[in-house]
């Protein structure tokens, strides 16, 4: 009988014991597996705020600032006339329509602006596009082009003519109707519109600036000579891809 007592008193023992180890034990085995979830919590949120100043950085400069003009903002040539004498006594040359889109209106935003995106989303970026209605481009790199696509917000055919460069000028809002070329200038007229855009191709060898290491000013005018927008854009010979290719 006392054995049973002791017995049965051992195992009391036991299981009392067992109920007093077991739930710190569980405690720290469930305390272990809490941070675990909270340490990945917070690696998930140091990766969410890395990505947001990524994100904030292709948006806007770093500190608030007045900006003017930006980085790419060329030299005007030494030797610009008015837009008249261009027209009077400049040569009238041939240019080819590549695109023609009268209903076209332009986006005020494309998902590709989009700052996960990253490549066209900085915020000076897109204003200096959308002040402008008049953009020029040669097609002499594939990846200057992709972003010359994207900035404007329109897919424009390429040809890369290797013994013949062309010089694409893009025109929104516009019906371009003539192109005339004097010195650096050329003067692109047409008719103001509400909406539409067009593409043209003009052949750099029908042009003779009188200071090829100056940049060339593009006006965009109306019939009267009034000027609606401009750009500039260095000069290339129209034999540059036979000469890349001798390189």
């Amino acid at each position: 009988m006392l054995n049973e007592t002791k017995i049965t008193l051992c195992s009391i023992c036991i299981v009392l014991c067992n109920l007093i180890i077991a739930p710190s034990y569980y405690a720290e085995e469930s305390t272990k597996a809490e941070i675990k979830i909270l340490e990945k919590k917070i690696e998930n949120l140091q990766d969410q705020l890395k990505e947001k100043e990524r994100r904030l950085q292709n948006l806007e400069p770093t500190e608030p600032n007045r900006i003017v003009t930006l980085p790419w903002n060329q030299s005007f040539p030494s030797n610009v006339v008015l837009i008249s004498e261009v027209i009077e006594n400049g040569t009238k040359i041939p240019f080819k329509l590549i695109v023609d889109q009268p209903e076209y209106i332009r986006p005020v935003y494309e998902e590709e602006w989009h700052s996960s995106i990253g490549r066209w989303s900085y915020i000076p970026n897109r204003i200096y596009f959308a002040q402008h209605r008049l953009f020029l481009n040669y097609d002499v790199g594939l990846s200057s082009w992709y972003d010359f696509e994207h900035n404007i917000g329109l897919s424009i055919p390429m040809f890369q003519n290797e013994n013949d460069l062309d010089l694409y000028i893009v025109a929104f809002q516009t019906e371009i109707t003539s192109v005339y070329t004097l010195g650096n200038q050329i003067v692109v007229v047409g008719h103001p519109k509400r909406k539409g855009v067009q593409a043209i191709t003009i052949k750099t060898g029908v042009l003779f600036p009188k200071n090829k290491a100056q940049n060339l000013l593009v006006q965009l005018v109306t019939q009267t000579g009034d000027e609606m927008d401009f750009s500039l854009i260095n000069y290339m010979p129209p034999d540059f891809w036979l000469k890349q290719k001798e390189n």
